[in-house]
């Protein structure tokens, strides 16, 4: 009789164990999957700093004296001290905001420090912030950067080390490091702003606020156009542990979604507003 209750109770405490596991399974499976809040947290980021990013290049790329740079809005004043090869350029948007041609609304100090390498046709410097937002989503870190002025495809190229923290006005925040090469492959003979096109190709890292962190590739480069304040195509792969997604912006035209696919199959639509 005693052995009998012996064996019931060593029973009913196994598969209590192995039920336990079974949740701490799944439990594990689900913290480390891939959410659409994860993927709608990377899309507004990114978008915020690459308009950012559109701007600073296109802006500080010949600023080298104190005359204003061509195309330059006049809710920014700009401020340029040069010594010997090194230039430091600051602009003060508007407090009340100042409004691009990508559609962004900035305010606070950028400060851009580069210095040139005439011999080796390149730049490298960089950038920081001081109580600056986008759009009411403030930026803060710095990013450091190289600038080639012709790549293997006659284009400029900027590439940008960044280290950013991307606040958004409903307190949710994004740290986002990593590397980003933009090519600059229309605009970047004239002196306008609204004809300026960029691809995009790197990597990133992301720590959200709920504690999730993700790792996101390029896969297929981000096109970027100055009148545009989204991407209009390009592909990034999602991943933490284990688990994929992937993100797609679209066939080129100037929307405001993107199509985020689980490894599962399911597909949601994100809105990058």
């Amino acid at each position: 009789m005693k052995k009998n209750v012996l064996l019931i109770f060593f029973a009913i405490v196994s598969f209590s164990l192995m039920q336990s596991c079974k949740k701490d399974d799944k439990s594990d499976e689900n913290t480390d999957a891939i959410t659409q809040e994860d993927a709608e947290l990377i899309v507004k980021s990114s978008v915020e700093t690459e308009g950012l990013l559109d701007m600073l290049d296109v802006y500080g790329f010949d600023s080298t004296s104190n005359n204003r740079t061509p195309g330059l809005p006049s809710c920014v004043t700009q401020t340029v001290v040069t010594n010997a090869n090194t230039v430091t350029i600051t602009w003060e948007f508007d407090t009340n905001g100042c409004t691009l041609p990508n559609g962004n609304t900035y305010r606070g100090t950028v400060v851009v420090i580069k210095t040139h390498d005439p011999a080796n046709q390149t730049v490298s410097g960089s950038i920081s912030f001081d109580q600056f937002y986008v759009n009411n989503t403030q930026i803060e870190g710095s990013s450091n950067f190289e600038r080639v002025l012709s790549n293997a495809n006659g284009n400029p190229q900027i590439t940008h080390n960044y280290n950013f923290t991307i606040t958004f006005s409903n307190g949710d925040f994004a740290e986002r490091s990593g590397t980003h090469i933009r090519e600059w492959i229309e605009g970047f003979s004239t002196p306008v702003f609204d004809d300026n096109v960029f691809l995009i190709t790197g990597n990133a890292h992301y720590r959200f606020r709920n504690g999730n962190e993700v790792d996101v590739v390029v896969t297929t480069p981000l096109r970027r156009e100055a009148t545009c304040p989204y991407f209009v195509s390009g592909v990034l792969d999602i991943s933490r542990n284990n688990h994929h997604a992937v993100l797609d912006f679209g066939n080129g035209t100037c929307d405001n979604e993107a199509t985020l696919t689980l490894s599962n199959g399911t597909v949601y639509v994100i809105n990058l507003d």
